[in-house]
């Protein structure tokens, strides 16, 4: 197990004590330093040779772990002494009472840890040592056990290590990021769950998030000094059902905040029923782009773009030992609900297919219909076709299509929807050594044509490009090295996530006035729905335990909504 996630991504040095640790012991510098490439990662068993200061320091458990209290309270200072003052420590301790570790003991074999020390014994040796400890965490591990063992354990046997970050100052205030997910399968990990990780890092920031349909609960200032909820793609079914979630929120004080990655032109009839009170009825929108932008800015003026960006960027392909083998050139595409811009490709990508032959082969991710015309024996689907006909595939099998790839085709047509895309594909694709021939639509704005990667604005342009990069290995080099230096440079989440916290602090910190804005510009529209509101106030007036509101309409994405009190 690694421990690169609870490491502030934004460290620029980190040192991780070791202590004695077994030969098979994984430290967390490689994994860490592909989410930030820019740290210095020292790794030791212990400080007899370190020098410096570090944003971070991991103590791992072979160092702490069979320490009494005094010579662990003196080592923490000693430690505690090597770090930033707005650094953060944190600990591993392998749990003594883990089943495996147990039933080695009770058979005469070696204990699995080598540890004594125990949770609440290192919890207060922290404290003890002038520290504040902001997070205590159990890493869980499946473990078998006989049944005797089971029945006389007072210990929590699957738990494999528990997991403390503690920090030298005051912390600061205890921030909580809550998110509603209308959206969960495409969106929400580039959009929510990818961000949320990053915020975890930091001291004294908790995330909670929940898919729409499901029940939650909404704090209080008396559990968290900051309180943010974010709404991730959910439409809300009637202006009532809207104006009622911004009563709830405003009366506990929260920021709320609309998070909008797609046109919302697809669902347009739906928000022109609410009057778009899903981006009127928050104090601020987040986006992608700086079209989505311009279109929301209509609704409310608080809108601020959040580019994509990747967790974490893979090691660079070796282009050379590739050439070596000789290997057919690939070409690459995976999208979803983009069938109408590839189909457009298609008689040009046959006549290429004919023309190569062998030499150059196809990996498609996309409807069955798009495979099967296009007219190759090298070629082959990416996916599940039993699981919505392929076009879903877990990240790590995409990510390795597209890096066992040469060339990575991204169309899209001109329309309203596709120009507030996003550029995603394009750094993904950046990040894995492909390289992108790509439309103007959307990609013409990050791309440099011919430097890191192809732009064709017509029919004769895709096709003399696609020629020059199959014939040209030492361009598609040249250019694939580039763009992954572009993404390892510019567009990492560990480079901007703080951004985004700090905007949110922003918000928090002139929470009246905004919510005055919402209100005014929601009082606009609500005489327009004054008999919806009414009957909407008389059914909440019957419950007088303020139940779970449930409907029948659907979110973006199809699912149904509870919006709980």
């Amino acid at each position: 197990m690694t421990f690169e996630t609870f490491i502030p991504a934004r460290a620029k040095a980190v040192l991780e004590l070791t202590g004695d640790a077994p030969a098979d012991f994984e430290t967390s510098d490689k994994k860490f330093t592909e989410i930030q490439p820019e740290c210095k990662y020292t790794v030791a068993e212990d400080l007899s040779n370190v020098k410096g200061i570090f944003d971070a320091i991991l103590v791992q458990s072979p160092l702490i772990g069979t320490l009494n209290n005094k010579k662990l309270v003196a080592l923490i200072r000693k430690i505690a002494g090597y770090l930033k003052e707005n650094g953060t420590l944190i600990f591993t301790l392998d749990n003594i009472g883990y089943g495996e570790n147990i039933a080695a003991l009770l058979e005469g074999k070696p204990p699995k840890f080598k540890v004594t020390l125990t949770q609440g014994e290192l919890n207060d040796a922290i404290e003890e040592a002038g520290l504040n400890v902001l997070r205590s965490l159990n890493a869980g591990r499946s473990t078998q056990v006989r049944r005797q063992i089971a029945d006389l354990a007072k210990t929590e046997l699957a738990v494999f290590v528990y997991i403390f970050t503690a920090y030298k100052k005051e912390p600061p205030k205890k921030t909580l990021i809550q998110t509603l997910i209308g959206e969960s399968t495409v969106c929400a990990p580039s959009r929510v769950h990818m961000p949320n990780a990053f915020f975890m890092t930091e001291p004294n920031v908790f995330i909670v998030s929940s898919r729409v349909g499901k029940p939650y609960k909404l704090f209080d200032r008396e559990q968290f000094d900051e309180r943010i909820f974010i709404n991730q793609r959910m439409c809300f079914p009637s202006f009532a059902v809207g104006l009622d979630f911004f009563n709830v929120l405003r009366e506990k004080e929260i920021l709320f905040i609309s998070e909008m990655d797609d046109h919302p032109v697809l669902w347009e009839d739906d928000y022109k029923k609410t009057a778009w009170i899903n981006f009127r009825a928050v104090h601020a929108i987040q986006t992608s782009t700086p079209y989505l932008a311009d279109f929301l800015s209509q609704f409310n003026p608080h809108v601020t773009v959040f580019p994509n960006h990747l967790r974490r960027l893979p090691p660079p392909r070796d282009f050379l030992e590739e050439f070596k083998h000789k290997k057919p050139v690939t070409i690459f595409f995976g999208a979803l609900n983009r069938d109408g811009d590839f189909i457009e490709l298609l008689p040009i990508l046959n006549r290429f297919a004919h023309q190569y032959g062998s030499k150059l082969e196809f990996k498609i991710l996309a409807r069955r219909n798009l495979f099967d015309a296009l007219e190759s024996e090298h070629k082959t689907f990416v996916g599940d076709m039993r699981r919505y006909e392929g076009q879903f595939v877990s990240y790590e099998a995409y990510e390795e299509a597209i890096r066992s790839s040469d060339i990575a085709l991204l169309p899209l047509r001109d329309n309203e929807f596709n120009r507030a895309k996003s550029d995603l594909k394009f750094i993904e694709c950046a990040a894995n050594g492909a390289v992108a021939l790509a439309s103007p639509i959307v990609y013409s704005k990050t791309i440099e044509d011919g430097r890191t990667g192809f732009i064709y604005r017509d029919e004769r342009e895709f096709i003399n490009k696609l020629n020059i990069l199959i014939k040209n290995k030492n361009l598609r080099r040249m250019v694939a090295t580039s763009a992954y230096n572009y993404v390892k440079r510019e567009r990492l989440m560990s480079q901007h996530y703080l951004e985004r916290l700090d905007w949110y602090r922003e918000l928090l910190a002139k929470l009246p006035e905004l919510t005055a804005e919402a209100a005014r510009r929601i009082e606009r529209f609500a005489p327009l729905f004054k008999k919806e509101i009414a009957e909407f106030r008389a059914r909440l007036a019957k419950d007088s335990q303020r139940l779970p509101y449930q409907t029948e309409r659907k979110s973006v994405s199809g699912a149904e909504i509870i919006i709980p009190e």
